[in-house]
């Protein structure tokens, strides 16, 4: 009798496992976001971000459905994180204004 308990569903890939795995191909994942716009997108470790997890599947050949399984489950839990999705706003770098030195033109 062990204690293990035995699913039928495939369990996600851990977290600290993406982030080695991203690390083996030689990037991270402030990396992804920043070549994408993003200032983070540290959360798609733990909740559903469907770009994020886009993201990262892309950068590590893979499809999302085969890190994250739970999460594509359930079709109707993937229109949600689409919607929530489309409604972040992207953090851009914030922009400096240009100054006109002291007693300048």
């Amino acid at each position: 009798m062990g204690t293990k308990k035995s699913t039928s569903i495939q369990e996600d890939m851990h977290p600290a496992d993406v982030v080695a795995a991203l690390h083996k191909r030689g990037t991270s994942l402030r990396k992804i976001a920043r070549e994408n716009g993003y200032s983070h997108i540290q959360r798609v470790l733990t909740s559903p971000w469907l770009a994020a997890e886009q993201l990262v599947a892309r950068a590590l050949d893979k499809k999302p459905e085969d890190l994250w399984p739970s999460r594509y489950v359930n079709p109707s839990d993937r229109v949600l994180a689409f919607r929530q999705t489309r409604k972040i706003a992207v953090t851009m770098p914030f922009k400096r204004r240009q100054t006109t030195p002291a007693g300048g033109v």
